[in-house]
């Protein structure tokens, strides 16, 4: 009896250690392969045209093999109420996503190790995160609700190293700002809106991780909303999705290159009905795409072929959830690790020149040409920083206060506004920032001349603040110029 009573328990603990081996086994099997992708439940789904960007209650990450049958599906977020925006890292071995532990939780960016399944928290605010992605160099970018200060609600992009460390503000505007991607050339797109003094269109902007040479690099027609996450391939193509103006608010997928993005824009799906939410390129002829073919329909995962703008169905979303936001578990390559510019954060200035105030791409009424102007004007949040007069050749040259965000509109000698304000701009700690014109094309080279205002100290703004040799050392900290 004892015997048989040894050999059971032998078998028994034989059978616990091949089970937990298998469980192990299954939990650190590797995703590579694999896609991504949000789950949603249909109930809350809801894309508000008011908003650029969507966090989805009850959402959860699921890793899928589509070449397997039905049964492959694994939830990667069990244990979160919530979680959206995924985004592989250049090695495939990690997943930075947003999520939820519990309903009432702030949105937090959060980093997965793929072959364990595990997840640790990244960012820990009261203010909600998301859209993060992977910068070189072990860091992060990501979008963060910013407290209302009488401009309205905002959101700024930081970046900070994947252990928490060495948090820093890039974006100083009122604008909301949400990541894109982060370019082939080392530069981060990010979708942007004015909120103040009024709500501006979207438009993409690209910039430096460093916050220094924000500029913009798309902007569709007037009232359409392009998607929050692009995409970017190795012969430069940028693909997004772009809703579009009409009754229907029809999503289609675009395309536009790195190299001229404000003049290649090509729309592969005007004709076929249904809208696209998200696109991925899969490979040179092919994209996996989340599509709705109809509006009582679920979206799902299909294949799009460019040639001949075929849609394959891949994984229907069925009747209680949709699929958004497919990202391939691959290894990519690493963008561009941007040398830093020469910021210096103990400077409370940064330099802006411009090269002529009159040179502009704009027109008066019935095309007619713009008057000369002979000042600038810096706006500040709330209240004018100064009157500037030009050079002879159009040229200024400011010192202003860093991270301070600012606009400038031209005057004529009368103080008569002659070009409205420009888009918001700031000048990072030390930066030297220049301009060909105001509201110039932004594709027009500089000539090649030296400017007036570059020969005489920088005008320092705002002016008011700057009233006795002594105050101005104290101001510089240093001579810049």
């Amino acid at each position: 009896m004892n015997n048989k009573k040894s050999i059971i328990l032998t078998f028994f603990f034989i059978a616990v250690i091949i089970i937990g081996i298998s469980l192990v086994s299954c939990t650190n099997q590797s995703s590579k392969g694999m896609i991504i992708v949000a789950r949603v439940p249909v109930d809350n789904f809801s894309f508000n045209e008011e908003n650029i960007c969507h966090n989805f209650p009850g959402a959860c990450l699921m890793a899928i093999n589509l070449a397997e049958s039905a049964g492959s599906e694994i939830n990667l977020t069990p244990d979160f109420y919530s979680a959206c925006f995924p985004q592989i890292s250049y090695d495939a071995k990690h997943l930075l996503f947003t999520g939820q532990k519990s309903k009432n939780d702030p949105w937090q960016v959060w980093e997965m190790d793929l072959k364990k399944k595990k997840s640790r928290k990244v960012t820990d605010f009261e203010e909600s995160c998301c859209t993060p992605d992977y910068l070189p160099g072990e860091r992060l970018v990501f979008s963060r609700e910013m407290p209302d200060t009488g401009t309205g609600p905002s959101r700024a992009l930081f970046t900070m190293n994947l252990d928490g460390s060495n948090l820093q503000q890039i974006t100083f505007h009122p604008h909301i700002n949400y990541v894109q991607t982060i370019l082939r050339d080392g530069r981060i797109l990010m979708l942007s809106k004015q909120i103040f003094p009024k709500k501006g269109e979207i438009k993409s902007l690209a910039i430096r991780p460093n916050g220094t040479k924000a500029e913009i690099f798309y902007k569709g027609i007037k009232g359409s909303i392009a998607g929050v996450r692009v995409r970017e391939t190795g012969k430069g193509l940028i693909y997004f999705t772009e809703q579009d103006t009409g009754k229907l608010k029809k999503r289609d997928i675009v395309s536009i290159h790195q190299n001229r993005p404000l003049h290649t824009k090509v729309n592969y799906t005007k004709d076929i009905a249904g809208s696209f939410y998200s696109v991925l390129p899969a490979s040179s002829k092919e994209l996996l795409v989340s599509f709705c073919p109809s509006g009582d329909q679920t979206i799902g995962l299909y294949t799009f072929n460019i040639d001949d703008k075929s849609v394959k169905e891949s994984l229907p979303g069925g009747s209680k959830y949709h699929f958004i936001d497919p990202v391939l578990v691959e290894p990519y390559e690493r963008p561009r690790n941007l040398p830093i510019m020469e910021l210096n954060l103990s400077y409370p200035t940064g330099l802006i020149m411009c090269q002529d105030i009159n040179l502009t791409a704009l027109t008066g009424n019935n095309g007619e040409s713009i008057p000369k102007a002979t000042k600038i004007e810096v706006l500040g949040m709330n209240k004018s920083l100064g009157i500037v007069p030009v050079e002879e050749d159009g040229s200024f040259f400011l010192k202003v206060i860093a991270d301070l965000p600012f606009r400038i509109r031209t005057l004529d000698e009368n103080n008569k506004v002659i070009v409205s304000s420009s888009d918001w701009i700031w000048i990072r700690p030390f930066e030297r920032r220049g301009c060909v014109g105001c509201h110039e094309d932004h594709e027009l080279a500089p000539e090649n001349i030296v400017p007036l205002a570059v020969n005489g100290w920088p005008v320092l703004i705002p002016v008011d603040t700057i009233n006795s040799l002594e105050k101005r050392k104290t101001f510089e900290l240093g001579d810049m110029h």
